[in-house]
């Protein structure tokens, strides 16, 4: 009978060559996997430090990979585009403010969850204001960007409400985000001319914004029957 043609040659299997180029892949991948958080953090960072320094439009990809020190190979398997490396940082905003909830947890009713969750928010983009003042200029005139970046928000509203114990889910959860992007819109207006310290007139539209749709988003807990 004729040996089958998937049969492997046991001397070639074993030849040291190919045992090396396997660890060798091996030990890259493992590398890369490794490394791919902080590839990504360094081009979060960049994205962040260049659009503060000299805009969002003609920021080039290959200049914030660059400034990362990331080869564009690397840089393309962390974040494909500047969309990406956008939406990436929504998505570790997002990360950040729901870890802060194992040492500060939420309390109070769900308006107050709710305005200490976009909070801690605003005092996120607060480390980084010139650049998402650039961003929130400059992203309505670069409608693919500015649209990755809405999709993007609208997944980080949802997770707000989530967080404070209100479902995003169906046609109420999509009026409350709905809703709730309308809240955030108005204090991040505020936002961008607030340079007091505390953010006390963002504080203090955001309460106001909150307050005027509570019932409206069903915040208020139900009566029990």
């Amino acid at each position: 009978m004729a040996k089958s043609a998937r049969s492997p040659n046991p001397k070639s299997a074993h030849r040291p060559g190919r045992r090396r180029s396997a660890a060798r892949a091996a030990a890259t991948a493992h590398r890369a996997g490794g490394d791919l958080g902080s590839v990504r953090a360094a081009l979060r960072a960049s994205l962040l430090r260049l659009t503060a320094a000299g805009g969002w439009r003609d920021l080039s990809y290959a200049e914030i990979a660059k400034d990362a020190r990331v080869s564009l190979a690397d840089a393309y398997q962390a974040y494909p585009s500047k969309a990406a490396i956008l939406t990436g940082i929504g998505r570790d905003i997002d990360a950040r403010i729901l870890a802060s909830l194992d040492s500060e947890p939420l309390d109070g009713s769900a308006k107050d969850r709710l305005f200490d969750l976009l909070m801690r928010r605003f005092d996120i983009l607060n480390e980084h204001r010139a650049a998402y003042a650039a961003l929130a200029w400059e992203l309505p005139r670069t409608p693919a960007e500015g649209a990755a970046l809405l999709c993007q928000l609208g997944a980080s509203l949802a997770h707000m409400l989530e967080a404070a114990g209100l479902s995003a889910s169906g046609l109420r959860g999509a009026l409350r985000i709905e809703g709730l992007g309308a809240i955030y819109a108005a204090a991040m207006r505020v936002w961008l001319k607030d340079e007091s310290p505390d953010l006390a007139k963002t504080m203090a539209e955001l309460d106001k914004r909150l307050g005027q749709v509570e019932r409206w988003l069903g915040m208020t807990r139900r009566k029990a029957a």
